[in-house]
């Protein structure tokens, strides 16, 4: 794979490596692509649940409740 950087990005890149925060360009895009699935762990792992959810549905392995079935008794209290 071949990655082109430019401006604001190349400059983080050689700095990167320059401060010996990373021993190569290769490596320093290693550890912002790890960086990066760290900090948004959470909403990578929620779409891929929503996903499955999908899939499930698609698959005929979940139903989908309208808002009366999931309200049950409660679906009196429904506005419109």
């Amino acid at each position: 794979m071949n990655v082109t950087l430019r401006g604001r990005t190349l400059r983080i890149l050689d700095s990167m490596v320059r401060t010996g925060y990373a021993n190569t360009k290769s490596e320093a895009i290693r550890l912002a692509i790890l960086s990066f699935g760290k900090d948004h762990k959470e909403e990578i792992l929620v779409a891929m649940k929503l996903d499955k959810i999908d899939r499930e549905i698609a698959q005929g392995k979940r139903k989908l409740l309208t808002a009366e079935e999931a309200l049950g008794v409660y679906a009196k209290h429904l506005k419109g």
